[in-house]
């Protein structure tokens, strides 16, 4: 009778598990890439770090760069920006969360490299220098002018001069948009703690076009 019971739970909790992730419920970081501790999901991860959030928090002697950031930073002027003529504004040099992100997405600093080590976290599958390696699609390189447009300021006034953005950006959950500063940044559309999407990673929405359809009109 224990073990029918058992069954009739584990099946209850894996089906409930498939209707939440089916309307959108966001993952955990502990199951995605940005999980490099020895639980890591990735190829990227330390063989012998147990702490998930250090790689990019600290509850103490964090930096003033992003919520109680512990990683080491990227240097902005270094980086090439989106530059189409189609585009209305003009991106600055990455700042806020999207300079965060790239303290590890650009290439050139090693994942594990976190304050208070004397030398980064070692962690497998990762260059010489500990960063995420030439190749890879998370390397996103110092070239941005492939990528959405980011560290960009979103506004009433850019909104009018194209017809097919929209103001204010419409989302009911208010996931996605501009940051606190009116920038478009990386985390404005997605999350580095998980995802709503089965298909992309750290989607803020569970499809690509609820995401889009925040900001854009076609």
């Amino acid at each position: 009778m224990r073990i029918f019971t058992l069954k009739i739970a584990f099946f209850l909790l894996v089906a409930l598990q498939a209707i939440s992730f089916a309307g959108g419920m966001k993952t955990s970081v502990f199951d995605t890439k940005h999980n490099f501790s020895t639980t890591g999901k990735g190829d990227i991860k330390s063989l012998t770090e147990t702490r998930v959030c250090i790689f990019c928090h600290s509850s103490h002697n964090s930096s003033k760069e992003g919520p109680l950031w512990n990683h080491k930073t990227t240097i902005p002027s270094k980086f090439q920006t989106y530059n189409r003529s189609s585009l209305k504004s003009t991106p600055e040099q990455p700042n806020g969360a999207t300079k965060l992100c790239l303290s590890c997405h650009d290439g050139t600093i090693a994942v594990g490299a976190v304050k208070g080590f004397a030398r980064p976290i070692q962690l497998t599958n990762t260059g010489n220098q500990g960063e995420i390696p030439a190749g890879k699609k998370s390397n996103l390189g110092m070239d941005l002018r492939g990528t959405h447009p980011v560290s960009v300021r979103f506004d009433q006034s850019l909104a009018v001069m194209d017809k097919n953005l929209l103001w204010p950006p419409s989302d009911p959950e208010n996931e996605v948009g501009v940051d606190s500063n009116g920038y478009i940044q990386c985390t404005s559309c997605h999350d580095p703690h998980g995802s709503r999407s089965s298909k992309y990673p750290f989607w803020k929405k569970a499809t690509f076009s609820e995401v889009c359809l925040v900001c854009h009109k076609y």
